[in-house]
């Protein structure tokens, strides 16, 4: 080795080194993910989006109100001391009697109580399952009964009635009466479950599971029927016998609003049929409302469905320990053998979590030192949902205020539940508002006349809108029924590179338990979302339910619990090795194909129409059921000076594939020029020693 092969080396190492280098440092600045890291940043929050810090005088609480109106409005005076009634429809009241029926519209409208028929929607909560007779009285009221399960009836009362009974003074308030009926434990606002999505079509996630492998040896879900739970089908017509079976089976449950204006069910039956082309499918339209998705679920275990793929869910309205209206009914769906696959959700970058703190004593949480408002940006036109709750569910006797503020801490609505430990109380307060502008607006926690002792753990969640990324808690961020034992939640990752998607729920859930129990493929193309991206953990959960069904044709005595075991031992895993709370036991991966086999013959599934006044069989439903859920905000909408919500369209697809390319080049340049100078170490000292 003589000194020119020495310096040649040395240069060639060192332009190894420095090409590779550069690669990474631009592949890296253009927002490439060097190969192996499996999460994705946390966004930087803008000058524009600045954390205020102003101190808010605490509000005057309705019983204050009441005994301020009392004397000129007694009728209204005990309306807003009526612990079974919802603040929201308290508001209603004060402004009709404020600004007349005008104003009282709008706010409805507003806190989204109202529907398109000028009805005020409204649950019923009963410490009985015997509904008959209430419904007797309720009807003869003139109150419009949608639909009741178990303990609980959707009603709506037309505005014309309310009208009419404060015009003519009548003593008792509609609501007050309400109240007043047997049984009658709790008047609330109805459940909004909501998408969790983010954006002649083949989707990337048959390739990237190994599904493509399956179905060349036969197995292509054939003989086993796939119920689709959501929340809009839009467009399904124009894609059977191409991106959906020729034949499917649609029922709907609820006001059908929705049925056609959303596209989002459609986008998920593409998944399943593309996983697995030919199992039967069934479409249950649902809307938002727990009555209505338990109807849906009870329908499609009466059409004898295997599989149930649902891509919506609630956050904050339960303990999150697996128990709840929604989570026994799932559980009950599992036990009667169903696979009951569900989104964890798209919270983890709008969810915060904390513990009570107030040190100045003025009843105001403090979100950090010195500052009591946490700030979000909201779009406009758009419904959003804000929820808080906290860690007393089994007591409900430490009563929290929650206060929606401008930027500049000016009141602009507050959530007053009452929480004194008594039946149908939650510990949850909450808004569903459509904002005038889009804006930076901010959230405050109030402990209702310092009476709260306790030392609780709050939640709070943002669907709609965009929370500042200091304040950011992924933990705990599941969706509902994620959470249910008998439930199998699904997280999302990239399908191009197995990153999690910041948005993508984590767990654990409030008794401890692994969630998600899988991840699997998002931002995946779809004719419904053509030319965006189908995002979310609501384009993950179908392919896992498609995946079900090509695994249940492969073993047919497959109980859920060895679906899940099955899926789960054939993970790919990513993160921490094992099980963990974001990827679950890994990326969907389905391995090697089973030898091939002849599908079972099956007669091919109908197509329902939806009926005008959808009835499910068992149990008996009462009429139509309640507004749709509320319609998602534009992917545009973000922080001021940022992008949107995480989702990628196929020409930011090809840019990420193509950083990808230049970072794995540059590993490999920086690799090749760090051997060329281990060589040139280990042969220098070689020829040292034989010099000797």
């Amino acid at each position: 080795m003589n000194r020119q092969t020495i310096i040649i080396a040395v240069v060639a190492a060192g332009i190894l080194l420095l090409a590779g280098l550069g690669a990474l440092a631009y592949g890296i600045s253009q927002g490439g993910q060097i190969p192996g890291l499996s999460l994705a940043p946390t966004p930087v929050p803008t000058t524009a989006f600045e954390i205020p810090k102003i101190k808010i005088t605490p509000p005057a609480d309705l019983s204050t109100i009441a005994e301020e109106v009392r004397q000129e409005y007694p009728e209204l005076a005990d309306l807003l001391e009526n612990p079974e009634l919802g603040s929201v429809y308290k508001d209603f009241y004060l402004a009709y009697q404020k600004g007349g029926e005008e104003t009282a519209i709008a706010l409805a409208r507003q806190r989204g109580i109202l529907n398109e028929q000028d009805q005020i929607a409204m649950t019923l909560v009963l410490d009985s399952e015997d509904t008959a007779p209430l419904i007797a009285e309720l009807e003869a009221e003139g109150i419009i009964v949608q639909a009741s399960y178990k303990n609980k009836i959707n009603i709506l009362i037309p505005i014309a009635l309310i009208k009419k009974q404060i015009e003519q003074q009548e003593p008792d308030l509609i609501l007050e009466r309400i109240s007043n009926f047997e049984h009658v434990i709790r008047l609330e606002v109805p459940t909004k479950a909501t998408i969790k999505q983010r954006g002649v079509i083949q989707g990337q996630g048959v390739n990237v599971t190994l599904a493509n492998e399956w179905q060349a040896q036969g197995i292509t879900g054939k003989g086993i029927k796939v119920g689709i739970l959501d929340l809009g089908f839009g467009g399904y017509k124009d894609l059977l016998g191409r991106e959906l079976p020729e034949n499917v089976t649609v029922e709907v449950f609820g006001d059908p609003y929705n049925f056609e204006e959303e596209v989002h069910g459609t986008a998920c039956a593409e998944i399943v049929h593309e996983m697995a082309p030919d199992a039967e499918l069934y479409l249950a339209y649902y809307d938002g409302s727990d009555v209505a998705m338990a109807l849906a679920i009870e329908w499609l275990k009466s059409q004898g469905v295997a599989i149930i793929s649902n891509s919506t869910g609630s956050n904050g309205l339960t303990p999150m320990d697996g128990s709840g209206f929604i989570a026994e009914v799932v559980d009950q769906a599992h036990d009667e053998g169903i696979f009951f696959v569900s989104a964890a959700g798209n919270e983890a970058d709008v969810h915060w979590r904390g513990q009570f703190n107030d040190p100045d004593g003025n009843t105001i949480h403090e979100f950090s030192p010195d500052n009591e408002l946490l700030p979000f940006v909201a779009p406009a036109g758009y419904p959003v949902q804000i929820i808080l709750s906290w860690d007393d569910w089994q007591n409900t006797d430490q009563d929290y205020d929650f206060l929606l503020l401008d930027k500049e801490g000016n009141l602009i609505a507050k959530s007053e539940e009452p929480q004194e430990g008594q039946a149908g109380e939650m510990p949850v307060e909450g808004f569903l508002y459509e904002f005038e502008a889009e804006d930076v607006y901010t959230l405050a926690i109030q402990n209702y006349e310092g009476r709260a002792t306790k030392n609780v753990t709050f939640d709070i969640f943002i669907h709609g809108g965009l929370m500042h990324p200091d304040f950011v808690v992924a933990e705990r961020s599941l969706s509902s029924p994620a959470d249910a034992r008998g439930a199998f939640a699904v997280g999302a990752v990239n399908w191009a590179d197995d990153v999690l998607e910041i948005y993508s729920s984590q767990g654990p859930t409030a008794d401890g338990r692994i969630k998600p129990d899988l991840a699997a493929p998002s931002v995946v193309d779809s004719a419904s979302y053509s030319p965006d991206a189908f995002d979310g953990t609501s384009a993950a959960t179908p392919h896992v339910a498609g995946a079900a069904a090509l695994v249940l044709q492969a073993f047919p005595d497959f109980s859920p619990d060895d679906i899940a075991a099955f899926l789960q031992e054939h993970a790919k895993d990513l993160g921490p090795g094992g099980p963990d709370n974001a990827f679950g036991a890994g990326r969907l991966e389905l391995d090697e194909a089973p030898a091939a086999i002849e599908p079972v013959e099956t007669p091919v599934s109908t197509e329902a129409e939806p009926a005008e006044t959808p009835v499910a069989e068992e149990p008996t439903a009462v009429a139509e059921l309640l507004p749709t859920s509320t319609p998602r905000p534009p992917l545009e909408v973000g922080l001021p000076g940022q992008t949107g919500l995480p989702s990628q369209t196929p020409a930011e697809k090809e840019e990420s594939s193509g950083l990808s390319l230049i970072i794995g080049l540059g590993l490999c340049l920086v690799c090749l020029g760090g051997l060329l100078f281990l060589g040139l170490l280990v042969g220098g000292l070689v020829f040292m020693r034989r010099k000797k």
